[in-house]
């Protein structure tokens, strides 16, 4: 939740609905809450598109008692400024300013304290037990000092407790009330199709009691310019500033996503909106109410989504499944014997179509137990029992498995790559800030397969083919086996700003006759 409209690609903005139907019986929870589990009652049946606004009217009027209207009042944080730079250019400071004794002195005395108060905002949320637990997104009352609940007689109520989990954008508010709360029913998000109609509930600019029609435009949708790695609903139902943990609800009655955020060029609604899957959402809510935080299993794989020119060069028929670019040390994977160059292409009998849809499958598995993971491995089919662990909060941080590097500082040419190389020797490696062994690109030859294919000077080559490199004798023996080969399929590693290896596979023509 933002205190003012920001343009961008995709903003925060929510688009969930809920929808409050008769409860015909009530599932007990962790911590003894009931959430409605119902199945419909008396909604009209859909005969003609001239009764479609009758089924529209009918979910409205009972979805409406459970939507609430968020608003926020940000945190006062202290922080260090410091007198000579308060503006990041101090010669820009010393111009406007001056430069007097007096103003010398200011600048003297040191860095300065100074209390904060963090912007405030507006959103939506939507009631789910009948005694005042409420469920929106975590952008919406994150770095929260108050949260005012606005119900939809119009009573205020302030949050007596605020629960987040910003991994998936989900956030758990209670409030205090003396009578049982209208709430809305969880319904099941993999059951709707692309096509079907939602409605949108929510309070966008902050216009309290605002709904919008719809449909499920796409499913499995990511946000590209986000952190959220999860799997989204993508709906054309308006989205706008202020919709943010609102419910999205189909015409049973039944929430199927919370209203999260929009992609738009204009800073408002431009027919693309997005929702956490209620799934999803149901899951981490749970957990939330249980203990206060969410524990996620995993694997200890990175990845690479399989496009089309890798499926091309894996001997897929379809672009599915994920590429196995490192094995994490001392992880589940690497115990239960994941390699890398390894296609992922199921985990407890469910077929992996992309790495969001992997991410949240594994993390909901139970930590302890022991799993059937089916990988291609040379284009044979190996199944591997992995033992899923709790995901550790610093996962980045955590080792690769990697070969010490050599000593040897011996360089080599290769025409048909396009490529001059050496090896990474322990002076090298620590040039590079990474333990791994290798060989690494010193030059590049323009108009090369290795330029076309984006490689650069500094990058780390660390598998060609099925052959994995740690000198420049692997790399010749690689290329020597590629030599009847159109395209060869390479691992490289390239440096973050953080000073980390991001890997990836990339597929590089060979040069012939040159």
């Amino acid at each position: 939740m933002t205190s003012q409209t920001t343009r961008t690609s995709v903003l925060s903005a929510g688009v969930a609905a809920l929808v409050l139907s008769a409860v015909t019986w009530i599932q007990l929870v962790p911590g003894g809450r009931a959430i409605a589990q119902s199945g419909r009652k008396n909604v009209p049946e859909t005969a003609n598109a001239m009764e479609l606004s009758n089924v529209f009217r009918h979910v409205s009027k009972q979805a409406m008692p459970a939507v609430v209207s968020i608003a926020t009042t940000g945190k006062i944080i202290h922080e260090t400024i410091d007198r000579r730079n308060p503006f990041g250019d101090e010669e820009l400071f010393r111009r406007f300013f001056g430069d007097s004794p007096q103003f010398r002195e200011y600048l003297d005395q040191g860095p300065m304290e100074r209390r904060r108060r963090l912007p405030g905002g507006n959103g939506s949320g939507f009631i789910i037990s009948a005694d005042g637990v409420i469920m929106t997104n975590s952008h919406v009352v994150r770095d929260a000092e108050e949260v005012v609940v606005r119900l939809s007689d119009g009573r205020e109520f302030t949050a007596t407790d605020i629960r987040t989990d910003d991994d998936s954008d989900v956030a758990i508010v209670r409030i205090t009330v003396d009578e049982q709360l209208p709430f809305l029913q969880l319904g099941d998000d993999a059951v709707m199709e692309i096509g079907d109609w939602v409605l949108a509930f929510g309070s966008p600019f902050g216009l309290h009691r605002t709904v919008t029609q719809g449909i499920i435009s796409a499913k499995s949708r990511g946000l590209q310019r986000s952190q959220l790695t999860q799997e989204f609903l993508q709906t054309d139902a308006a989205i706008n500033p202020g919709n943010s943990g609102g419910p999205l609800v189909n015409l049973q009655g039944q929430v199927i996503g919370i209203n999260t955020a929009i992609s738009t060029a204009s800073g408002g609604y431009d027919g693309v909106g997005f929702a956490i899957p209620v799934t999803a959402a149901r899951w981490v809510a749970d957990q939330l109410v249980e203990s206060g935080s969410v524990q996620r299993a995993y694997l200890g794989i990175r990845m690479q989504q399989i496009d089309a020119t890798l499926a091309e060069h894996l001997n897929l028929a379809v672009p599915q499944g994920i590429l196995v670019t490192d094995v994490i040390a001392d992880s589940p994977a690497e115990k239960g014997g994941f390699q890398v160059g390894d296609v992922l292409i199921s985990v407890n009998g469910k077929t992996i179509t992309n790495y969001r849809y992997l991410i949240g499958l594994v993390e909901r598995l139970q930590a302890g137990q022991t799993y059937t993971v089916r990988v291609l491995r040379n284009e044979e089919e190996v199944k591997l029992s992995i033992a899923v662990a709790v995901k550790p909060d610093d996962l980045a941080a955590l080792p690769l498995r990697t070969n010490a590097p050599v000593e040897s500082d011996e360089t080599a040419r290769f025409n048909e790559l396009g490529l001059t190389t050496q090896n990474v020797t322990s002076e090298l490696a620590e040039q590079l800030r990474t333990t791994a062994a290798g060989v690494v690109i010193t030059s590049v030859r323009s108009d090369s397969g290795a330029e076309k294919a984006g490689l650069e000077p500094g990058m780390l080559i660390s598998r060609v083919g099925n052959i994995n490199i740690t000198n420049v004798e692997d790399l010749e023996r690689a290329a020597q086996a590629m030599a009847d080969s159109e395209k060869v399929l390479m691992l490289v590693r390239i440096a973050s700003g953080d000073g980390s290896m991001i890997s990836r596979f990339v597929a590089v023509p060979i040069n012939t006759g040159q």
